[in-house]
């Protein structure tokens, strides 16, 4: 099982597509939980019709948290064994679960990630990483897999500790996983490296 966990904030143009796009997956073994994080639009009134799909649930909070607050309220609500963290403004391809399922499980890791798109100015660019492979957590260090939510699924057992993402390694699938209407920044920073250490690559 899977739970997806879905962070919604005023995105009432979007959430549509993001849910149609859930319901769309050729894997069929998952949860949603819908956190709306105190919306002030119309995203509610939007979420309401899928919660006739007994996988969906929603939960309102009526004030603004963090967005790793959002992830723990989705972590205690859920109980699938992988997790994937999804935003509201954000469109998976539908074979985007079961690649990053198979991904995990033949590389046995506790991390998958894949290729996404962002959408700027109305065109789509892709990033990419490599063919599918195991990434070693020194690659995921330096910084050369950017990991986005949504394109990227973790064991339950680690989903609550991103701290500990860049010290593991990554199943990584070159399916394009994920297409994001909004610029957003990659959960594992590079974090900024002495010109001598760049110059060696250390």
């Amino acid at each position: 099982m899977i739970s997806v966990i879905v962070h919604l904030h005023n995105q009432e143009n979007t959430i549509i597509s993001a849910l149609q796009s859930l319901v769309a997956q050729t894997a069929q073994q998952w949860e949603c939980f819908i956190v709306d994080n105190a919306s002030t639009d119309a995203s509610e009134y939007q979420v309401r019709s899928y919660l006739i799909d007994r996988r969906m649930r929603y939960l309102r909070l009526e004030q603004q948290v963090s967005t790793e607050e959002v992830w723990n309220i989705g972590l205690q609500h859920t109980t699938g064994e992988w997790v994937v963290f999804f935003d509201g403004a954000d469109y998976m391809k539908s074979n985007a679960l079961q690649a990053l399922y198979l991904a995990v499980k033949t590389y046995g890791t506790q991390c998958g990630a894949g290729n996404y798109g962002v959408i700027r100015n109305g065109e789509l660019n892709t990033h990419s990483y490599d063919p599918s492979r195991k990434v070693s957590q020194k690659d995921v260090a330096k910084g050369k897999l950017s990991v986005l939510t949504g394109a990227s699924i973790f064991s339950r057992k680690i989903a609550d500790k991103p701290e500990f993402w860049k010290d593991c390694d990554f199943a990584y699938t070159d399916h394009l996983i994920l297409i994001s209407g909004e610029e957003s920044e990659p959960l594992i920073k590079r974090k900024k490296q002495p010109w001598w250490k760049q110059l060696f690559n250390l």
